[in-house]
């Protein structure tokens, strides 16, 4: 019995040892499978995290930093010598930096790099660029604005590098230019004292051993106060071109620099525009080979001080220059420079915020802006809107194909292409767009050549039938002539009276407005007063109406003094319903007090003129009675 219960332990003992060498080997197993299953994934971690320390920016040292602040811009201040520039309310600020390595006799490749400036500045931010400081025409990949710096309180831009990335060594470091283009960080004071901010330093994640601080003025601007004056720095001042500039050198330039500073200068005999633009431009292309151009212009005057005229450049072989605003033609002055400059000058001078609305158009040459490629294919490069001084807050070009034409491609995508019966219309727009945005267009057209002849062939066909139509009138027997029938002079008579009486009921209305409007009147005695002479007024038109046939059944003659009494009165007509809505825009503020008074005006001189009209028909009628 008890080796029985020995041999069933023995057995137990075994299954036990047999369960746990399977559960062994499953682990073993799953395990396995799991770590060949990581196994590449961790070692793309690796290499991952290899390449990230070898393209840290944590690697490399900033050497020194050129951190020049431009106050005011005029992008074609060096080409056009001899001409007024104005300089529009810019703050360009760029920092050159020499990125070396950390540690000597290594390399680095750098992948990206970033830099900022105060939180603060972010919101006035317009644009940025950057490019290597030894090839400035060929600009790096867009950088990537609104990056964290690591620390709360900065605004930073991340400068991506093409790949594979830039080697630096300690023989041949790298020099990184970044751009910033600010706005709205200069106000006016009075009406030659300005004052602005910016930056003092560039903010950077590691030290710099040197920064040079240059604050250019604008030109014929002197520097009355600044941050400089304030803490005590030590700077120089040197003149450059008509300009004078702030130098200052920080030695040891710390980490997460943050540094707003100000100046305030006073400007002497120069004209320093702050303005709000909005351009919209309509570029038309004919069957006939000419390009007809329209720039739509809205201007709102910023500054304390009146803006009597601007200039505005062209794009090169600019021809047939005219200028309009909303009353009629204005005058231009065009000089011939490295490009064509136009002095426009306001009709009536900008006061503080009033805004000013005015159109310019103008021709270009074929040969120089469109390009045939092959039979039907043409293309379109104008350089648009370049050079220009100042922050265009929206710009908006719309192109129109010649008729026939087919839009095909375009460098820049467009926001709407329109098609008609006959033309095809491409819309671009953009905000924002500051002197250094790229605003050339490239855009590819199908034409073929047979549409240039549709529009005579058609206006030949319209003529011949026409002719045709003559022909067989001339050939038709004619009815014998009307016979002129005398006007009886009661009639006329009788015409004029009752004229003379609508006038004088029309201006008795006129004047019941005008006395309810001073309270000389009582409502009540006013719509009582109103509803007799609307009662005679609706009798005397019927009056009128059969003298008119009456008087126009006598011959050509009276049917035409007839016609041109209508048309005067249609005049008169439609000049009352504008006065009444300028009155009205003006009484809810939607136009400024110097507009009303512009508009009212003209209409006021418009009605004299119709009124006129009137009156001398009704003379020559008076004269043919006596």
């Amino acid at each position: 019995m008890i080796i029985t219960q020995a041999n069933e332990g023995t057995q137990r003992t075994h299954v036990v040892f047999n369960l746990k060498k399977v559960w062994m080997t499953f682990l073993l197993l799953a395990f396995s499978l799991l770590f060949f299953a990581l196994a590449p994934t961790y070692v793309n971690a690796m290499g991952v995290n290899v390449k990230a320390t070898a393209s840290s920016q944590v690697d490399v040292q900033v050497d020194m930093v050129n951190h020049t602040v431009q106050i005011g811009y005029a992008c074609a201040r060096e080409r056009m010598e001899g001409a007024e520039i104005e300089e529009g309310a810019l703050v360009i600020i760029n920092d050159t930096l020499k990125l070396s390595p950390k540690q000597p006799e290594t390399w680095v490749l750098l992948q990206n790099f970033s830099l900022g400036f105060p939180y603060e500045y972010g919101f006035n931010l317009e644009y940025c660029f950057a490019y290597d400081a030894s090839n400035p025409d060929e600009l790096l990949p867009q950088p990537q604005l609104d990056v964290g710096l690591g620390r709360i309180g900065f605004y930073g831009v991340n400068v991506i590098f093409p790949e594979p990335g830039v080697n630096i060594t300690d023989r041949e470091p790298y020099d990184l230019t970044v751009v910033f283009v600010f706005s709205n960080l200069i106000y006016a004071i009075t009406s030659t004292s300005f004052h602005v901010d910016f930056p003092m330093y560039p903010s950077l994640a590691q030290k710099a051993s040197v920064c040079n601080v240059t604050v250019i003025l604008p030109r014929h601007a002197n520097c009355t106060d600044s941050t400089f004056h304030e803490k005590g720095l030590h700077f120089d001042i040197t003149h450059l071109d008509h300009s004078d500039a702030l130098k200052h050198a920080k030695i040891d330039l710390d980490s997460f620099q943050y540094e707003p500073a100000w100046l305030t200068f006073e400007l002497t005999g120069e004209v320093f525009p702050i303005v709000d633009v909005e351009i919209k431009r309509e570029i038309k292309l004919d069957q006939w080979g000419g390009i007809h151009v329209s720039d739509f212009y809205h201007i709102t005057n910023k500054a304390e001080r009146i803006l009597t005229s601007i200039s505005i450049y062209f794009p090169q072989g600019v021809s047939h220059p005219t200028a309009r605003d909303e009353i009629g033609p204005l005058d231009l002055n065009l000089r011939e420079l490295a490009m064509a400059i136009i002095g426009y000058s306001f009709r009536y001078p900008l006061e503080t915020n009033q805004a000013g609305e005015f159109t310019i158009t103008y021709r270009l040459p074929w040969k120089k802006y469109v390009n045939q490629y092959d039979l039907g294919s043409y293309n379109l490069a104008l350089t648009s809107l370049k050079p220009f001084d100042w922050m265009i807050r929206k710009l908006t070009v719309t192109i129109t194909l010649p008729e026939g034409a087919e839009f095909q491609s375009s460098a820049r995508a467009p926001d709407s292409v329109e098609k008609s019966a006959f033309q095809e219309t491409v819309t671009f727009t953009f905000y924002n767009i500051t002197p250094f945005h790229d605003l050339d267009f490239d855009l590819t057209y199908g034409y073929l050549a047979f549409w240039a002849s549709f529009r005579p062939t058609l206006w030949m066909g319209v003529l011949a039938i026409i002719v045709c139509a003559l022909a067989l009138l001339w050939r038709a027997p004619k009815p014998p002539p009307v016979p002129i029938v005398p006007v009886p002079p009661e009639d006329l008579r009788s015409f004029i009276d009752a004229y003379e009486r609508k006038t004088g009921i029309l201006l008795e209305l006129e004047s019941m407005e005008e006395w309810l409007r001073k309270g000389r009147i009582s409502r009540r005695r006013y719509k009582v007063r109103k509803k007799m002479l609307e009662g005679r007024l609706s009798t005397l038109s019927r009056d009128l109406t059969d003298l008119r046939e009456k008087i126009r059944a006598a011959g050509a003659k009276y049917a035409d003094t007839m016609r041109q009494i209508e048309v005067a009165e249609t005049m008169l007509e439609g000049v009352e319903t504008d006065i009444r809505r300028v009155e009205a825009r003006y009484r809810r503020g939607e136009i400024s007090k110097g507009a009303y008074r512009r508009l009212l005006g003209e209409y006021l001189r418009r009605r004299e003129r119709a009124k006129t009209t009137i009156d001398g028909f009704l003379l020559r009628l008076r004269e043919e009675i006596r």
